[in-house]
């Protein structure tokens, strides 16, 4: 580093030295008297734009870090906990499938009616939870594992 520092201040010297040299040779411009143009006042200095600090580049570093050491595992785990979710609905289900078995032939009297009417909603909704659960587990591993601002895109 200090080699390289050095060089430079060599080059930069000489080429300072260089530039003196040719304004001390060439002729002096004259100066005509023209009409004095108006001084305007100069334009406030801009406020200087902070580049990303030391700090913001290490948390994006260490963030994309994780998520490209976590993210396969978060996918694969959510995957999982949608398919076990689905696996949980579909055991309610055929539950509440089991139950409109057992109340099939009293469905025409009073009481069992309202239980069969009940238990055929509840099989329909808890079925419906758990393919719809499955599917979404599908599409995930389907479309790969992926960061949440590409998801968001999507």
């Amino acid at each position: 580093m200090g080699r390289a520092l050095g060089i430079g201040v060599r080059v930069a010297s000489n080429m300072v030295r260089q530039r003196v040299a040719q304004a001390a040779a060439a002729p002096p411009t004259p100066v005509t008297a023209a009409a004095p143009r108006p001084v305007e006042p100069a334009p406030p200095p801009r406020p200087a734009v902070p580049g990303p600090s030391k700090t913001a580049t290490a948390k994006r570093g260490a963030k994309a870090f994780g998520q490209a050491i976590l993210g396969p595992f978060t996918h694969a785990g959510s995957i999982l906990w949608l398919e076990i979710t689905g696996l949980f609905f579909a055991l309610f289900a055929l539950f509440f499938v089991q139950s409109v078995y057992r109340v099939r032939t009293a469905w025409r009297q009073g009481p069992e009616h309202a239980h069969l009417l009940l238990y055929c909603l509840l099989a329909v909704g808890f079925g419906w939870f758990s393919v719809s659960s499955f599917i979404r587990a599908y599409r995930k591993n389907k479309r790969g594992p992926q960061s949440r601002e590409t998801a968001a895109r999507k």
